[in-house]
């Protein structure tokens, strides 16, 4: 069973001051799915999330090396699936290989509707959408029992 939210973020900060909220809530062995149309905030609140968890720490898209590692303990694991052109490719970037090393780390996929199957099942799923000129949609997907709980706390909503 899924539990979904929606919120509305309005520009480049609120989607920034939202990854960094839902930065807090990871934890090691942590899988979330970004998806949304190029230009959707993805990128945006990724760099909120690596914030969250490593205050300081930038990140950058991976769009062309693909996978970035940032930090450690936990390390963040950042892949961008927008230039994989076979959902096979995913078996060439070694992501569950750096999500297992050493104690394990955070993981990040952007466009990750590109290799369906591929991320475990339980995690977090975050769609990003446009609503106006400055405006997007999330929608959080919780599956499993750790993030639907989080939801029906409402540790993500939009005013937390």
């Amino acid at each position: 069973m899924e539990l979904e939210r929606r919120s509305l973020l309005r520009g480049a900060q609120e989607t920034t001051a939202f990854g960094k909220r839902l930065g807090r809530l990871l934890t090691t062995g942590d899988w979330v799915g970004l998806t949304g149309e190029m230009g959707a905030g993805k990128t945006t609140l990724v760099a909120g999330i690596v914030e969250g968890i490593h205050p300081g720490q930038k990140s950058r898209s991976p769009t062309y090396v693909r996978v970035e590692v940032y930090g450690r303990a936990p390390a963040i694991v950042h892949a961008d699936l927008y230039r994989l052109e076979r959902a096979e490719e995913w078996d060439t970037l070694g992501i569950e290989d750096l999500a297992g090393a050493e104690s394990g780390a955070i993981v990040l996929v952007e466009w990750a509707d590109r290799a369906p199957g591929r991320l475990p099942e339980e995690g977090l799923r975050v769609s990003l959408r446009y609503a106006g000129q400055d405006a997007r949609e999330v929608l959080l997907e919780a599956r499993g029992e750790r993030w639907q709980r989080l939801l029906r706390e409402a540790a993500l909503g939009s005013g937390s």
